[in-house]
């Protein structure tokens, strides 16, 4: 997204009472890493294994399963849907750092509010490098992190600076 389609985008999703602090897209390869590793992504992907597998010795040692296959093809779905919703958030998602919260927006037709957090709950800011110019940024105080972030230092200042 174009930084001034970015911030229409952003003005468009806050509130009046909110002054806009920080904003920025997260780098796709960091949300992939992240969601990739995820326990339900691990599901999908061992369970797509497991039911191929399984499929495949059912058809060899005794004759074709259509129940076995039906479940095959719900397993295989819901791996290209988590697949693909992973794409979806490494794309569309932006972190907004306003006065009063900060807050995760998936970009569509309008913002949508994907999850949202006030800073006096979010806790010490800690930072993780990246050895490709972007950090990780981990909130400990409401276990999430932003991901692939280019000026992490600025935001741990800000999240600190504006927390009292």
């Amino acid at each position: 997204m174009l930084k001034d389609d970015l911030t229409e985008f952003v003005q468009a999703a806050i509130r009046g009472d909110e002054e806009i602090l920080w904003f920025s897209q997260p780098r796709f390869s960091h949300v992939w890493q992240q969601e990739y590793r995820s326990p339900i992504t691990k599901f999908f992907l061992y369970s797509s294994i497991f039911v191929a597998l399984l499929n495949v010795l059912t058809v060899i040692f005794f004759s074709f399963s259509a129940v076995l296959s039906i479940v095959m093809v719900g397993i295989f779905g819901g791996l290209i849907l988590r697949l693909y919703w992973i794409y979806y958030l490494g794309q569309r998602l932006v972190y907004v750092l306003t006065t009063n919260r900060l807050a995760f927006f998936l970009e569509s037709a309008k913002p949508i509010e994907y999850k949202s957090y006030p800073l006096k709950v979010i806790g010490m800011p800690e930072i993780f490098k990246g050895s490709d110019g972007y950090d990780d940024v981990n909130l400990p105080g409401i276990q999430d992190r932003l991901l692939g972030v280019v000026d992490s230092e600025a935001v741990k200042d800000l999240i600190v600076h504006n927390q009292q």
